[in-house]
């Protein structure tokens, strides 16, 4: 059938590595401004602006993934409106996948004149070809997170071929009777 595995976070996981990683290498920085990859990025972006002060987000959005498949190459949809260049930045995603997504974002600030520009994604995965300036751990399987449910079902749907199948994976995972009967 399919070969992909999967890693499912609670909020409770989330949380917790978010809240490792600003107090093991975080609590020192200094940003002016955090930007958030849409959409992925922005709870994790949320999170982190809490973290650090309650610091601005701006947003940057990308196309690279359609129905749990990675696209070539990613594309800038939405750029920020606002003027960064004299700013210390902190890119966030919530994932370093191939890498590409981040080498796109910082190719584009780069070009911009930012005066410091620091990126971060809590999770990373193995054959990513970019490291993040700050991640928190390496993961080895698609990663579900806790605010992808409804995208999960719908993907599973299409992945196993029926909304039973789907909902047997979901439960083998680790989501709850109550999330699954809610979105299918």
């Amino acid at each position: 059938m399919n070969n992909i595995t999967f890693h499912k976070l609670s909020w409770q996981d989330l949380e917790k590595d978010c809240l490792e990683l600003y107090s093991a290498k975080l609590k020192h920085i200094e940003v002016d401004q955090i930007v958030s990859i849409c959409r992925g990025g922005d709870i994790i972006s949320r999170i982190f602006s809490d973290l650090l002060g309650c610091l601005p987000i701006s947003h940057i959005t990308l196309s690279s993934y359609k129905d749990m498949k990675k696209q070539k190459i990613p594309v800038i949809t939405e750029e920020p409106q606002r003027d960064m260049s004299a700013k210390s930045i902190l890119i966030i995603d919530e994932v370093s996948d191939t890498g590409s997504t981040f080498e796109k974002v910082v190719e584009y600030f780069t070009s911009r004149g930012i005066k410091k520009l620091y990126t971060l994604s809590p999770y990373i995965k193995p054959h990513t070809t970019f490291i993040p300036d700050f991640y928190h751990k390496s993961i080895d399987a698609w990663i579900v997170f806790p605010y992808d449910v409804r995208e999960t079902a719908e993907g599973f749907v299409k992945m196993f071929g029926s909304e039973k199948h789907a909902k047997e994976k979901m439960l083998e995972i680790g989501f709850e009777q109550w999330e699954i009967e809610k979105v299918l």
